[in-house]
């Protein structure tokens, strides 16, 4: 699996191209590799299908908000079927876990846990994504993860989504933010991801961007996430953006405020993004790729024998090793899983090269709305 495999002549834009990754892959590497994370309802009619004609490279079955309360008995079921076929697809081709997407459950409630990991080998499955994640309860999910993984010699990951009112709330945010990070810091090498709740904390303050907008337009949201790169960022935690909920953005792309919102989460280090539709997703992977002067900068940074400035290679800025050098780390790593364009080309040299292919994006129906 590698990203932008399914687009004709990307020889043509890259500089160096993205490397393949799997479900074994570091955990390093799978933290930089999910890219638009594309959700879907476990109530669908065609889980199975849908998982194998997703154009991202992760994809998540959710048991949470896109599933309604009288459907959840029948989204259940329908979870453990698709792994129960998933299983027999791969006792029949050791190869084809090397061409899934990294796939994720969103779970609901700690009791879906249990019932999922007693009742289903989940082969195939990346890890588990904790919906509305506080400090005083979390830890039970971490705690059983763990314990399962060592007796069944597995690597399931977890990514809590922060998005509760403890954390928004100004008066408790710091307090909550430190005890989450305490908590993970404990379980860190289980914690593939955090992610953001955007919508949820939208949805506290009677708030919703418009299409023109960001999230980084409504303040109050703003200052919430400033918060959270500041007290996990800084010790490596891998951070995704929140969720857009505009995808007909075709046109006059370069005007809307998803595209906006993209450079912005990126400008602020976050990585990856969860989508709702698969022309979102062209969209964050193309923005995604490493330009070949965000490279060369990294690369000699990274390998300079001096700890002081160097002059970059383009002339136009300088690069200095102490300060640069975690931007520079996690730019070399994001290009191996990106891939580096060439000087001159653009996210929409990817973009043209998809709508040039074979795929057209709407065939596969997927369409899933989902709350953060």
């Amino acid at each position: 699996m590698k990203y932008f495999n399914n687009i004709n002549k990307s020889n043509s834009i890259f500089y160096k191209q993205p490397n393949d990754f799997n479900l074994n892959s570091d955990k390093e590497i799978l933290s930089y590799a999910l890219g638009a994370t594309i959700y879907m309802g476990a109530d669908r009619d065609n889980l199975i299908k849908d998982i194998f004609s997703v154009n991202t490279c992760s994809a998540v079955i959710c048991l949470e908000d896109s599933v309604s309360s009288d459907k959840l008995d029948l989204a259940e079921k329908n979870t453990l079927r698709f792994f129960e076929k998933l299983n027999e697809l791969i006792e029949c081709d050791k190869n084809l876990l090397d061409k899934l997407p990294l796939i994720f459950i969103r779970l609901r409630n700690f009791r879906q846990l249990n019932m999922l990991l007693e009742n289903s080998s989940l082969a195939g499955l990346c890890g588990f994504i904790i919906p509305k994640f506080r400090a005083d309860s979390g830890e039970k999910y971490f705690s059983v993860v763990k314990s399962y993984n060592i007796l069944n010699h597995r690597n399931l990951y977890l990514m809590p989504i922060i998005e509760t009112p403890e954390v928004i709330l100004k008066s408790t945010r710091i307090t909550e933010l430190l005890t989450i990070k305490s908590l993970l810091d404990t379980y860190k090498d289980l914690v593939l991801n955090v992610r953001i709740g955007g919508t949820d904390f939208s949805g506290i303050y009677s708030l919703r961007r418009g299409y023109n907008f960001t999230i980084y337009d409504l303040a109050v949201i703003k200052d919430c996430i400033t918060d959270i790169i500041n007290i996990f960022q800084i010790d490596g935690y891998v951070i995704s953006a929140p969720v857009n909920e505009y995808f007909n953005i075709k046109t006059n792309l370069d005007e809307s405020g998803f595209f906006r919102e993209i450079l912005l989460d990126k400008t602020n280090g976050l990585i990856g993004k969860t989508v709702i539709h698969p022309s979102q997703a062209e969209i964050v992977n193309s923005l995604s790729a490493v330009t070949k002067e965000e490279y060369l900068d990294a690369e000699i940074i990274i390998n300079s024998s001096s700890d002081g400035v160097i002059r970059s290679n383009y002339r136009n800025k300088m690069n200095e090793v102490k300060p640069h050098f975690k931007w520079a780390y996690k730019t070399i790593l994001l290009s191996k899983i990106m891939g580096v364009l060439n000087d001159g080309k653009t996210y929409k040299d990817i973009l043209r090269l998809y709508n040039q292919s074979a795929y057209m994006p709407e065939s596969n129906g997927i369409v899933e709305f989902t709350r953060n």
